[in-house]
């Protein structure tokens, strides 16, 4: 009795024990499984709520301001008069009809592929003086001129990454009542008048050639177009040429030199006032600056330059310009 009763207390110790390294494994595993997911589940990345149509569209928008300021010539530093070419002087010699000002405009472009933007570009003028000389429609501190409408963007680069073709064909849209009767009326010296400005066709290119990491050079090229009452003709069609040259000093430091030359037919057509076509160069410039980067969105661009076409040279034919460049996004 005492034998059967001592073997049936140890088989039950056995079992009981054997019982209890089994739950124990099993405890272990459901640990182990239940950690193992769990970090695996917090490994995992979030995925991302979806993008609105707007912020899809505010990644591809870029937003720049370009200004570009004229002073009055070196010779007669007269406030009320920017400097212009002797072959478009105004009330005195070399002297604009506009006042010391600062041209603008804002580019809006819109990044759809391919290397290429559409670009909606708002110009306006903010003079430094009041323009007394201007015409009345062109009086005030502020004067809105027109906007382009536009494609730009890269058209060719070579395999070895030195040689670059960049083109803008655009649409230039009077804005105002400025730029659309600007200097279109009638007159003795010009005849008739070519009545309200539809609009402008122009086309841009620029080639540029790096020889190595710091010299470059270019050409940049506009063929621009007046369409008066919808005349689709060289009544005034402008032809502008201007070779430059870029030397990097530094990481933020650029010299830039350019020669600028505006070969243009105004007002001299047989279809207006039964005159010849006859191309003049109104506009013969050179200058030669220092561009800088003063912050990683801020560029200015400050020069001295020389009207070739005023011969022979003085103070007269000198004056100071300055360039600047902002990425607002």
């Amino acid at each position: 009795m005492k034998s059967s009763f001592l073997f049936f207390l140890i088989l039950g110790a056995f079992l009981a024990t054997q019982a209890s390294a089994q739950t124990k494994i099993k405890t272990k595993k459901i640990i182990k499984t239940t950690t193992v997911t769990t970090i695996a589940k917090a490994a995992a990345p979030v995925a991302e709520a979806p993008k609105s149509s707007f912020d899809k569209f505010y990644e591809r928008l870029s937003i720049g301001y370009f200004g570009a300021v004229t002073a009055p010539t070196l010779q007669n530093w007269n406030s009320d008069y920017a400097a212009t070419s002797p072959e478009t002087s105004g009330n005195c010699k070399n002297c604009d009809s506009y006042a010391f000002n600062i041209w603008s405009q804002v580019n809006f472009g819109y990044n759809f592929g391919a290397k290429f933007k559409f670009n909606i570009i708002p110009r306006f003028t903010v003079f430094f003086d009041s323009p007394k000389t201007q015409e009345p429609g062109e009086r005030g501190n502020v004067l809105i001129e027109d906007a382009l409408v536009g494609f730009s963007g890269v058209l060719y680069t070579s395999e070895n990454k030195k040689f670059n073709w960049w083109m803008r064909p655009g649409m230039r849209l009077p804005t105002s009542h400025a730029s659309r009767h600007y200097n279109n009326k009638d007159s003795k010296e010009n005849g008739p008048g070519f009545g309200r400005l539809t609009y402008n066709l122009e086309i841009t290119n620029s080639f540029t050639y790096d020889f190595n990491p710091k010299f470059q050079l270019g050409l940049s090229y506009q063929n621009r177009y007046w369409i008066f009452e919808n005349r689709y003709n060289a009544s005034r069609n402008r032809h502008y040429i201007a070779p430059n040259f870029t030397y990097t000093i530094n990481e933020t430091t650029k010299l830039i030199g350019y020669y600028e030359n505006m070969l243009e037919n105004n007002k001299r057509w047989k279809s207006i006032n039964g005159k010849n076509p006859s191309y003049r160069n109104i506009w013969q410039n050179a200058y030669i600056g220092v561009g800088k980067d003063l912050t990683s969105k801020l560029n200015v661009y400050p020069y001295i330059s020389a009207y070739v076409n005023d011969v022979p040279f003085s103070l007269r034919s000198f004056w100071i310009g300055a360039w600047i460049s902002y990425t607002i996004k």
